[in-house]
């Protein structure tokens, strides 16, 4: 009885440690969140674990935290609805990215159906890796003069490891250190601004 008595006392307590943890890292999440939820169109901000959905400008969008957990960096995915008619992935190769987001990529699993590309632009494809669903919609999509620009702008940046296109959201991932950024209300505005106009484009 001795023996069962201290097996269910080290029971309770792991499992109180284990709920102490998650109740308040859901608490201090939430809290991290708020400035995000602010800037959402009032009274549309849903947080579900590490979920952040609702409105901006009328659009649909999200914020999805993934913590960081052993051999797994932290990430912050920022997603606005689009009505793009292919999907597709942008990234930096990972001989230029930071340990953290080459980590995040080799254990990410990318989207099926997707078949790898060179653009054909000295610079993107020095530093880039391409893939889609549709090869010809995308060159054409990338090769807009303003599209060109807009996107090396974003996926060429330090902050932001990957561009993807998938299940009707356009989406930006911040792995690593730079996922904390996305927790400043003006970066994550800017963001959003960034991926609205961007989504239009594949209308």
């Amino acid at each position: 009885m001795l023996i069962d008595g201290l097996s269910l006392l080290a029971l309770a307590v792991v499992l109180g440690a284990v709920v102490y943890y998650v109740f308040f890292r859901d608490v201090r999440l939430a809290r991290r969140m708020k400035p995000l939820a602010e800037i959402l169109d009032a009274g549309t901000a849903r947080l579900e674990g590490g979920r952040l959905t609702g409105r901006y400008s009328g659009k649909s969008v999200r914020f999805e935290y993934r913590a960081q957990t052993r051999g797994n960096p932290a990430a912050m995915r920022i997603g606005v609805a689009c009505a793009a008619s292919f999907s597709f992935r942008i990234h930096k190769k990972a001989e230029s990215l930071q340990p953290g987001e080459r980590a995040y990529l080799e254990n990410e699993k990318g989207s099926p159906g997707l078949q790898t590309f060179y653009s054909g632009d000295p610079l993107w494809d020095s530093e880039l890796a391409l893939a889609a669903d549709c090869e010809a919609s995308f060159r054409r999509w990338i090769n807009r003069p303003d599209v060109h620009e807009t996107l090396s702008g974003i996926v060429l940046r330090p902050l932001t490891t990957i561009l993807l296109c998938e299940e009707g959201a356009l989406c930006a991932v911040y792995p690593g250190a730079s996922a904390e950024a996305v927790f400043q209300s003006s970066f994550a505005r800017d963001a959003l601004d960034e991926l609205a106009a961007l989504g239009e484009t594949l209308a």
